[in-house]
């Protein structure tokens, strides 16, 4: 690789840190970063460190003097032919990313197996340049999501659940699956992954009842950067408005608080949840960022 001439390329390892460097200092600004990692350098590093493949193997720079100018690496999943891209990261002005980003994002996206067919970056709201990007792509833009965290002083104040409230176990799957892919639909986790037949430590899941009867379930993990994150949260239809969502959030929150280095609990929900919005006030949530995300059109034929 030349030190003098423009050049997107793998990264040598005794340059990763300068890249890491590059990552963060975009990371530190949402108008400038993906909304896939944090905004600290070390938990940037562990949540990388937890990409599969590995992504210091996927990751692409753009150089100029021998310095990089700009990232972008990816993730892949073949089980469920879904990728997520991170970045474009392009240091500089709107000329430098007119210039980069593109080329970055189509250099790493080029190591993506031929069966992957679905595509996604995401970025906040004031992230304009990834907006414009993703539409010269062709990309689809989906709902805005809001991301809301509540810390120890706000779980302090949350009330004991009254549902029956228990550990979710693999047999628990096929009364969880049919209310996860209506609210979830090609989402991330399946309920296999979710509740695997060897439990894994993953993830969390939590299961509401009323005697046999099945109200509804909260999934949630403890993230590499140390914050505790819900991932998911669904009551039936004949539970809605019963206190069952509201107990399984405060369940499972308050061990995301307890358990992760961060003592708090993120979550996402889509704009047009409005009632999931005000319970998540009420119990001292707060909006953090709101985030949009691009999907690849699906290949044909």
């Amino acid at each position: 690789m030349s030190d003098i001439s423009p050049v997107i390329s793998p990264v040598d390892p005794d340059r990763l840190d300068a890249v890491l460097d590059l990552i963060a200092g975009e990371q530190a600004e949402l108008s400038r970063g993906t909304t896939m990692l944090g905004d600290e350098r070390d938990g940037i590093s562990a949540e990388l460190a937890d990409l599969h493949p590995d992504w210091r193997a996927t990751v692409r720079a753009a150089w100029e003097g021998g310095r990089p100018v700009g990232a972008c690496l990816v993730e892949w999943d073949e089980e469920s032919a879904r990728a997520w891209v991170f970045g474009p990261w392009v240091a500089g002005g709107d000329d430098a990313w007119a210039r980069w980003a593109r080329p970055l994002l189509e250099a790493a996206s080029a190591q993506l197996p031929a069966d992957i067919d679905r595509v996604e970056l995401g970025g906040d709201v004031s992230n304009v340049r990834m907006a414009s990007l993703a539409g010269e792509l062709g990309w689809t833009t989906s709902e805005v999501s809001h991301v809301f965290a509540a810390d120890s002083a706000a779980a302090g104040a949350w009330p004991e659940a009254a549902v029956a409230i228990r550990e979710a176990t693999a047999a628990d799957r096929e009364a969880i699956r049919p209310l996860h892919d209506r609210e979830f639909p090609a989402t991330y986790a399946s309920v296999d992954r979710l509740l695997p037949d060897q439990p894994d430590g993953k993830f969390r899941v939590l299961v509401a009842e009323d005697g046999a009867r099945f109200l509804g379930y909260a999934a949630g993990r403890v993230q590499p950067d140390g914050e505790g994150y819900l991932d998911y949260l669904a009551v039936s239809d004949a539970a809605r408005g019963h206190g069952a969502g509201r107990d399984l959030l405060v369940t499972i929150g308050r061990w995301l608080v307890d358990t992760s280095p961060k003592h708090d609990v993120n979550l996402t929900v889509q704009d047009h949840r409005t009632p999931a919005r005000r319970l998540y006030e009420s119990l001292g949530f707060t909006r953090q960022l709101s985030m949009v995300g691009y999907s690849r059109p699906p290949k044909t034929g």
